[in-house]
């Protein structure tokens, strides 16, 4: 029998340690987090600062940053202890981020459990990025899953809004969270991968 649980990653300070890198190379001149802004949104902030920035140089920066992130950023502890139970579990497994899906096939590559579903927000332009549930409704239909039927882990409000519009199950990882940076509206809040297994099976879908 097929099985009817999925579980959705979202994966910028989720399945690596990228914002963390991101905020040290480069949005540092924000003066913000990244956490949960669409590429293009950035852009916009960065033109406030720079009007004659063109979005081609902008891109292009952001490419030559992102190879070395999402090759060299240390991966969430614990990820490839999770993907291995919900593989053994049978979860349907699932990805959604505004990352470009070149950058998602980086960290895709170091995982030992490649996610089989995945979806750049950034290359499928027709879909509205976080916080509206676009994402996770089109990942959830080729899962071939119910809302009542999912899990998402996310770790930025915005994501936890788009992730609780969808009507899935949220749980918010803070291991990377700046400091005073606290969202709200999750469903479970774990400080570790490593804690999110020990809740995992209690979970009720």
């Amino acid at each position: 029998m097929p099985s009817n649980k999925a579980f959705i990653f979202d994966m910028d300070g989720v399945i690596i340690d990228s914002e963390t890198w991101w905020d040290k190379l480069w949005f540092y001149q924000l003066r913000k987090p990244s956490l949960g802004y669409s590429i293009r949104s950035n852009y916009q902030d960065f033109k406030k600062l720079n009007p004659r920035l063109t979005w081609k140089e902008f891109f292009a920066k952001m490419n030559q940053q992102a190879k070395i992130i999402y090759c060299q950023a240390p991966l969430t502890p614990g990820i490839n202890q999770l993907l291995r139970k919900l593989v053994k579990d049978k979860y349907k497994i699932g990805l959604v981020s505004g990352s470009t899906s070149n950058w998602i096939k980086y960290v895709q590559e170091r995982l030992e459990y490649p996610i089989p579903v995945s979806l750049s927000l950034h290359d499928h332009p027709k879909l509205r990025t976080k916080p509206v549930p676009d994402g996770y409704l089109a990942v959830m239909k080729q899962l071939g899953v119910k809302a009542k039927e999912t899990i998402i882990l996310e770790d930025s409000q915005m994501g936890l809004d788009s992730a609780k519009a969808s009507g899935a199950y949220v749980i918010c990882l803070t291991e990377h969270h700046p400091k005073n940076y606290h969202p709200q509206g999750a469903n479970l809040y774990v400080k570790s991968l490593r804690e999110l297994l020990i809740y995992l099976d209690s979970i009720q879908l």
